[in-house]
């Protein structure tokens, strides 16, 4: 379990204990720790007051997982709950204590991480492995390498990280000055290096806006991400995923720096170039297609860089394997399974083509 000292922002692991502040816990006892889902922990924090239950909950998951999606944040917040117990009946004061259920994979001390972007998909997704489980914690937007400076596939592992870069421009003339860290400088303010073979990295942006295009081939060949996002990576390698040596002290630090990772604290990188994807969400089971933005679909080569293995095209047969893996209890229909050639061939790029409504629109309903 966890002991949180939510005034000094402090995180330790006790054994089985959940309470924020063992020496002053009165009544803590009395809390209920029954019922509890399984795979999750009841978390206890002792607050000052009752108000902003939410922000306080957010607050608390935000500085122990910092990569915590919005949509987890809510889901964890629902389960909340309050104790109160008078500890001085002639003064009325009362200890206040906040309860709320947390995924145990939140909590583990070292969590194992994987960072995977496909490609077309203009997007990556953080994947926490987890009792030999891959799950899924958020997917963020990203600006990839123009086709004539491809960001290239392969299976890497972060290296380097880079706070408050310096950044000069690959095509600008050997005595131009570099551009000095801040805010302005294209890189942002921190960056992960994950290919030793190429100039390839994951860094911020001084142009946030770029995130919010659809077609997002735009870089010379980085992975670029919202500044908000990658403050959110920095955060949480620091803390969670360096452990060799304390870097949470980068956190908050506008230095310039370089830190080499050692093997123990390096972490995998995955680029796939995937035109397709077999999901769900709240209104069903979809396929979504994707902008075949480098052309090699089309026949053009891979690079030297490139592992043939990361990619897959679109085809009624790659459809049906992917729905089979990934979902291998859905029960396709007969009618279905003969309308996704169709789609393959003829479709609209980025749009989600419910399976259901494919039906209904064929059955005339």
């Amino acid at each position: 379990g966890f002991v949180f000292d939510f005034f000094s922002n402090s995180l330790k692991i006790e054994n089985n204990q959940t309470f924020v502040n063992p020496d002053t816990a009165v009544g803590v006892a009395k809390i209920d720790y029954t019922g509890i889902p399984t795979g999750f922990q009841k978390v206890t924090l002792k607050i000052n007051n009752a108000e902003d239950l939410d922000g306080q909950i957010e607050t608390y998951l935000r500085d122990i997982y910092p990569v915590i999606s919005n949509k987890a944040v809510e889901e964890i917040q629902s389960s909340k709950s309050i104790n109160k117990f008078i500890t001085d009946a002639q003064t009325g004061a009362v200890d206040i204590y906040l309860n709320f259920n947390v995924p145990l994979y939140y909590l583990e001390d070292r969590p194992d991480i994987l960072w995977e972007l496909n490609l077309p998909q203009f997007e990556s997704s953080i994947f926490q492995i987890y009792n030999n489980d891959t799950i899924l914690i958020d997917t963020w937007p990203n600006v990839i390498g123009k086709p004539s400076t491809k960001t290239y596939t392969g299976n890497y592992a972060a290296f380097r990280l880079r706070n408050w870069p310096t950044w000069k421009d690959p095509e600008a003339e050997p005595e131009s000055p570099a551009t000095p860290p801040g805010p302005g400088n294209p890189l942002g303010l921190f960056v992960v290096h994950y290919d030793e073979n190429s100039l390839r990295y994951l860094h911020g942006t001084n142009k946030n806006g770029l995130l919010k295009n659809e077609y997002r081939a735009l870089s010379h060949g980085c992975v670029r991400n919202l500044n908000e996002n990658v403050a959110k990576l920095k955060s949480f390698v620091c803390k969670r995923i360096v452990r060799s040596k304390d870097l949470t002290w980068w956190i908050n630090s506008k230095k310039s720096m370089i830190y080499e990772l050692s093997e123990e604290d390096k972490f995998p990188v995955r680029i796939i170039y995937k035109l397709f994807d077999v999901n769900k969400d709240e209104f069903g089971m979809y396929v979504v297609f994707f902008k075949d933005v480098y052309g090699y679909s089309r026949g053009a080569s891979y690079s030297k860089f490139d592992d043939p293995n990361l990619f897959t095209f679109i085809s009624p047969e790659n459809i049906f394997n992917e729905l089979k893996k990934e979902y291998p209890t859905y029960k396709a229909d007969d009618k279905l399974l003969q309308l996704i050639p169709n789609l393959a061939e003829s479709h609209t790029d980025y749009q989600k083509y419910y399976f259901d409504d494919i039906l209904n629109d064929t059955t005339g309903k």
